[in-house]
């Protein structure tokens, strides 16, 4: 019988993340979804033992610390702000809790 030796591994885990900003009249909750993979051959020159990549971030509107239906809080914002501003603004708030996530990454 021939011996069995391993060529490569793959771990991964799972994490999210609840972070609140404060927009002064209302409060957007984010829910960040992230999986972690540990790298097969860590090394110094990459600098990194796993890899961090955000799959999910879900959006919450609260105003006066009351939970707001997403498309009557949307429905508002467009009457208040117009139209066309709400896919920036959402798009924005992607990005802005994804950036803060990667820059402040969780420990394992």
């Amino acid at each position: 019988m021939s011996k069995i030796k391993k060529y490569d591994e793959h771990v991964s885990h799972y994490a999210y993340l609840t972070y609140f900003k404060n927009e002064g009249m209302y409060k957007v909750k984010a829910t960040v979804r992230v999986n972690i993979e540990e790298a097969s051959n860590p090394s110094k020159e990459r600098g990194y033992d796993h890899f961090h990549e955000v799959t999910d971030v879900d959006l919450e509107f609260f105003v006066n610390d009351k939970k707001c239906n997403y498309v009557g809080f949307k429905d508002l914002y467009q009457k208040l702000f117009n139209k066309s501003n709400w896919d920036v603004y959402e798009e924005k708030l992607y990005e802005e809790f994804e950036a803060h996530y990667l820059e402040n990454k969780v420990k394992l």
